[in-house]
């Protein structure tokens, strides 16, 4: 049986990786007695995955896990208490519940706090909204490569300590909350640091698609 776990990450265990992440959760379903399914194939791996690989430092209030259980109809209330009775600190599952398959991230939600605060920033996130692109550039070990922001930006708006906005999720990319709040500097024609970065929700696609696949890959460097 494919289920969704729905968990919150906050605090220190921000700090842990997409793959650290990962072994934590399966580490805890061991710990709380649920059998995980293996994949198929000469190096059997179990079947979980997470809808959207987080960076480090950014904190969750509602990520997805999908993982395959070897029981067929789960006690999954008892599955929650047992997962957060072995989970560490600023871990927690929120919910479990019967998944229809891999879920297709659409968006995702983020509320930055900044410096400046978000109130005296305010024209800032109407001239993203108006602007016909917004380019940054991203800095990896690959290279430099630009990125449209304006594209990916669905919604934006100031709140008294930084701002909220959605970023779309497509096939070929998406942008870097961090990336939306260099934008808004620009605009803003000064400095602005993004102090803390939460990611509020997950936006699925209508249909879901594919099937479980195992949680060990790379992360994707274009989502934060």
């Amino acid at each position: 049986m494919k289920v969704e776990l729905l968990f919150a990450i906050r605090g220190r265990a921000r700090f842990l990786s997409h793959l650290e992440s990962v072994d934590m959760l399966l580490a805890a379903l061991r710990r709380a007695g649920a059998a995980v399914a293996l994949s198929q194939g000469m190096k059997p791996k179990p079947v979980v995955s997470l809808a959207l690989p987080r960076a480090v430092g950014v904190e969750t209030e509602r990520d997805i896990c999908t993982v395959e259980l070897v029981a067929d109809a789960p006690d999954l209330a008892a599955l929650v208490q047992g997962l957060n009775a072995t989970l560490p600190a600023g871990v927690e599952v929120l919910e479990a519940r019967e998944s229809p398959g891999t879920p297709r991230v659409r968006a995702v939600a983020y509320r930055v706090e900044t410096e400046p605060r978000g109130e005296e920033l305010a024209g800032a996130a109407d001239l993203l909204l108006a602007a016909e692109e917004a380019i940054v550039e991203r800095r990896s070990p690959k290279g430099t490569k630009t990125v449209d922001v304006r594209r990916w930006t669905e919604q934006v708006r100031p709140v008294a300590d930084g701002f909220e906005f959605v970023i779309a999720v497509g096939q070929d990319g998406t942008a870097r909350p961090e990336e939306v709040v260099e934008a808004l500097a620009r605009l803003a024609g000064r400095p602005v640091a993004a102090v803390r970065i939460v990611r509020t929700a997950i936006e699925i696609a209508p249909t879901a698609v594919g099937a479980g696949v195992t949680g060990h890959h790379e992360e994707d460097p274009d989502l934060g």
